[in-house]
């Protein structure tokens, strides 16, 4: 890949839960050369022009790097509870779990951000709570694509359907976002 990729979400060894609450997701956490999320309020803020393609990847335990690349990707800010757009379109070796993913329960653009302490989907429970105990997503009715599961473990459902279908699977994922 060329330069002038910025890293959203970056997994590289378990080693931080993201298990977290709103205002963690909201303000960040972890670290650049570990595992992180940079934060909501600076993805809106680097996403609020609607311009910027997303490349999300995962690497599994066998080496294999897998990854999509959507057109577009922007998220809202805290009071339309950062609510994401994506476009295609998608290319890659992951396949489409975020936006085509054939079931209109599991796509994810227009879907706010839920978190263990804030249930902004559209499931009768939480999905934070219900697929792997904690993490947060833009969870539809839940997802078909969920990088912020328990890491490692078989509680992690849907890293990315159906290609990744369990945590046990993946040894590191990484969100990044570029400006068109």
């Amino acid at each position: 890949m060329d330069g002038g990729w910025t890293a959203i979400q970056k997994r590289v060894n378990g080693s931080l839960s993201f298990d977290r609450s709103w205002t963690e997701y909201k303000n960040g956490f972890g670290s650049p050369e570990q595992d992180v999320w940079v934060g909501n309020d600076i993805i809106h803020q680097l996403t609020k022009e609607n311009n910027s393609f997303l490349y999300a990847a995962i690497t599994l335990h066998n080496g294999t790097r897998l990854y999509e690349l959507y057109g577009r990707f922007s998220v809202s800010d805290e009071t339309e509870k950062y609510q994401l757009f994506l476009a295609g379109p998608a290319t890659g070796t992951l396949g489409d779990s975020m936006l085509n993913s054939g079931n209109s329960y599991d796509d994810l653009s227009g879907m706010y951000f839920s978190t263990p302490d804030r249930d902004n989907d559209r499931f009768i429970s939480n999905c934070a709570v219900k697929y792997g105990g904690g993490g947060g997503w833009w969870f539809n009715s839940c997802s078909r694509a969920f990088l912020n599961g328990p890491w490692s473990s078989t509680d992690w459902k849907r890293p990315w359907y159906p290609t990744v279908e369990r945590g046990t699977n993946v040894r590191k994922t990484t969100m990044l976002i570029k400006r068109h």
